[in-house]
């Protein structure tokens, strides 16, 4: 019996594939099955896992008929035999020594489930970047029981940073949802996981390489407008099936949440039509979200005047665009926590060749960030003069007071800053 069964759902990835097995089979924990379910490819990913599998006996394979994600990453769960179960994406990679770590703090401390933090990967640019929760840093590194059931969810929200224990996801029937075709069938089962798991823990570790720079990463689908409410909607009448009402509280509150998310990525065209569905949810739901400011003050704000709230959102994304695709390029004035939202907006949007460089106002401890220079704003503004700034700070803070100070001494005064791109462009 393996350790370790890693699934690896595979669907017409073959550019990435091969990097993806590469980080698996490459693992310090030798004792791993890696089952790879081939989902209906029709490019060579079906002929690339067959031959790994004939170079290692550790992996096993199964072709099937396209029915979604789900539906393969319940029958590559179906087939594993090892004491816990990972879950790889076959377009990205994990580091070597993932599992073992895993596995380790797993069974000293007994527990259902174990994850760790994440990077967000741009291969094509050479860039990473550990998505950590500082505000969190006191219960990383801890068992978090029934009591932090809370807590759970406060972390970032995927299934595959971690490890779960195999008879923990039999005997609570945790399952995907199958709905073929769809997307985001990770949310329903993400849930569960953290309603049931009765011990579990979250390194202060990042191992997974979450890939940013495929295109065709179901995430950054703009199309499927309501497969997020249909996800949310199954896994309402899963909670209501097993008479567990007492969960629905954390649906609601979810669901709502994630309708924010869903109204940024989809087409701009299809935000007037959607509104219907936040209006319906929210005079359903909204005693779930009430103090969730955040959330709640956006709904009430969108559902006052939903036409003009839409309107106004694409005229200012459009005239934002205009500025930086007519301008010599953009200077990102910032490279930390915003600077890093502002370079991955622009990317998602087709724009970051438009980057000529990062500034700082001292000097920089990197001098690349994303494969752009990183400068001393009066070297990039000496180097670039032309360049419109993007000014990657939170306004009103004190960061922001000395930057402004900084760009009126070298005689920058028109900018965008970034409430010009949160809350009009979808970034992952």
């Amino acid at each position: 019996m393996p350790k370790v069964s890693i699934v690896v759902p595979v669907y017409n990835v073959e550019q990435y594939l091969r990097q993806c097995l590469d980080s698996i089979v490459t693992q310090t924990m030798k004792d791993i099955e890696i089952i790879c379910v081939d989902d209906g490819s029709t490019d060579c990913s079906g002929k690339i896992i067959d031959k790994y599998a004939a170079a290692d006996r550790r992996i096993k394979v199964l072709h099937k008929a396209n029915a979604g994600y789900g539906a393969a990453m319940n029958a590559g769960i179906r087939l594993a035999e090892g004491d816990y179960i990972g879950i790889v994406e076959s377009d990205d990679r994990i580091a070597p020594e993932m599992y073992e770590t895993l596995y380790e703090a797993a069974v000293n401390h007994d527990l259902d489930f174990v994850k760790s933090d994440a990077y967000y990967w741009f291969e094509k640019m050479g860039y990473k970047k550990r998505v950590h929760d500082n505000s969190l840093n006191a219960v990383y590194d801890q068992v978090l029981g029934e009591d932090e059931r809370n807590i759970f969810f406060d972390f970032f929200m995927n299934i595959w940073t971690g490890i779960y224990r195999r008879e923990f996801l039999l005997q609570n029937d945790i399952s995907f949802h199958e709905s073929a075709g769809a997307s985001y069938q990770d949310n329903g089962f993400w849930m569960q996981t953290c309603f049931y798991a009765k011990k579990a823990m979250w390194l202060n570790e990042a191992f997974y390489h979450y890939r940013q720079d495929n295109p065709e990463a179901s995430v950054k689908s703009t199309s499927k407008m309501m497969v997020m409410t249909k996800e949310y909607e199954y896994l309402e009448k899963t909670i209501k099936a097993r008479h567990q009402e007492y969960l629905l509280p954390y649906v609601y509150a979810m669901r709502l949440v994630r309708l924010k998310g869903t109204f940024y990525r989809i087409e701009d065209e299809q935000k007037y039509d959607f509104v219907s569905q936040i209006k319906k949810d929210y005079a359903k739901y909204k005693a779930y979200i009430k103090y969730n400011r955040y959330i709640d003050n956006w709904m009430r704000k969108l559902l006052r005047s939903p036409k003009k709230y839409c309107d106004n959102l694409i005229e200012k994304k459009k005239n934002v665009k205009n500025r930086i695709v007519e301008s010599e390029g953009v200077i990102i004035y910032g490279a930390g926590k915003q600077g890093d939202i502002a370079m991955r907006i622009l990317y998602n949007e087709g724009l970051y060749g438009k980057i000529n460089c990062f500034a700082v106002s001292d000097e920089p401890e990197n001098v690349l960030l994303g494969l752009k220079d990183v400068l001393k704003v009066e070297k990039a503004h000496e180097r670039y003069p032309d360049s419109l700034y993007l000014l990657a700070v939170v306004p009103g803070t004190k960061a922001y007071s000395d930057m402004r100070e900084r760009m009126d001494r070298i005689g920058v005064h028109d900018f965008l800053q970034m409430t010009d791109f949160l809350e009009k462009f979808n970034y992952i």
